[in-house]
């Protein structure tokens, strides 16, 4: 199986000092001010397509909106306490917001799609779509990770979950090394292990 990536961000969220259903409804909020591209829908649908042929993708084709997702009670094991924000959007899109990072929807996730100049505008649409998410929870910046370098720093993904997202990072540029190229100057198949993106060309 090919590696994929995983999509992170930096907020400044205060999750110690606000209840996080009164900070869920805000981010939620935030979250609805923003149109997505008809671009990326298409993307998902298509990606849905080939995730599940021949089913019926009403259910996320009718979804227009940001909601949270709660994890209810379930044969009886109470509900899950709230620590983190979870919410679904159009197309289901998924944003999770924890403490230490925003996992961001991997819209596309093979790093060939990814890096490959032939997919410039297309991956321009999602990144500035990125930045407009970051930014409405005081963020600068996403890392695009391999999956394979996560496991390898946290085999357990719940050690990932709790970790500081600036400590790992600078443990990324400890071991590979930072990088001064774009996103679409990697030889095919030579892709970087990760990237952090400051999103120098869309502010």
């Amino acid at each position: 199986m090919l590696p994929v990536l995983e999509f992170y961000a930096n907020h400044t969220l205060d999750f110690k000092k606000t209840d996080i259903y009164e900070l869920e409804n805000a981010a939620i909020t935030e979250l609805r001010k923003i149109d997505i591209p008809g671009d990326i829908l298409l993307i998902v649908l298509d990606s849905l397509r080939l995730q599940f042929p021949n089913s019926d993708l009403s259910a996320f084709v009718g979804i227009n909106n940001w909601s949270p997702i709660s994890f209810p009670e379930i044969r009886g094991v109470p509900e899950i306490p709230k620590q983190y924000i979870v919410s679904m959007g159009p197309m289901g899109l998924r944003i999770v917001i924890r403490p230490q990072h925003i996992i961001l929807p991997s819209i596309i996730y093979e790093r060939e799609d990814w890096y490959s100049p032939h997919n410039k505008e297309k991956i321009k649409i999602i990144r500035s779509y990125y930045h407009s998410v970051i930014s409405l929870f005081g963020g600068d910046h996403a890392v695009y990770i391999d999956e394979k370098i996560i496991n390898k720093y946290y085999p357990s993904k719940d050690d990932f979950d709790t970790s500081a997202l600036p400590s790992f990072e600078q443990a990324l540029i400890t071991q590979y090394g930072s990088s001064k190229k774009t996103l679409f100057d990697y030889a095919h198949g030579k892709y970087p292990k990760y990237y952090i993106d400051n999103f120098s060309d869309i502010i």
